[in-house]
């Protein structure tokens, strides 16, 4: 019979990951849409075609899939340390070694 600290549990941990996604949204939007509104107004400014909307926009977006990129990487250690040099895991190394 699930108790009050199972309730807890479950919606922290689900508020943990809606501000997750949250998060990973921001981190793709962000710089795709002010790379191109910056460029925008830089080529309306200087009177210049589409050159400045384009360029930050592709900078845009890889900012975005950097941000991406580094975030996976983030929750991946959280969720599975490993040592990648000699295939152990943290917790086999505090016991000695590989089993």
């Amino acid at each position: 019979m699930p108790g009050k600290h199972d309730d807890e549990t479950f919606w922290s941990g689900l508020w943990r990951e809606v501000a997750l996604a949250t998060t990973l949204g921001w981190d793709l939007a962000v710089p795709i849409f002010a790379g191109t509104l910056i460029g925008y107004y830089l080529d309306k400014w200087l009177q210049t075609r589409h050159i400045f909307t384009l360029g930050l926009l592709f900078l845009g977006i890889v900012i975005s899939y950097y941000n991406l990129w580094r975030n996976i990487h983030r929750i991946d250690r959280k969720i599975k340390p490993f040592d990648h040099s000699n295939g152990n895991t943290k917790e086999n190394q505090e016991k000695g070694g590989k089993k």
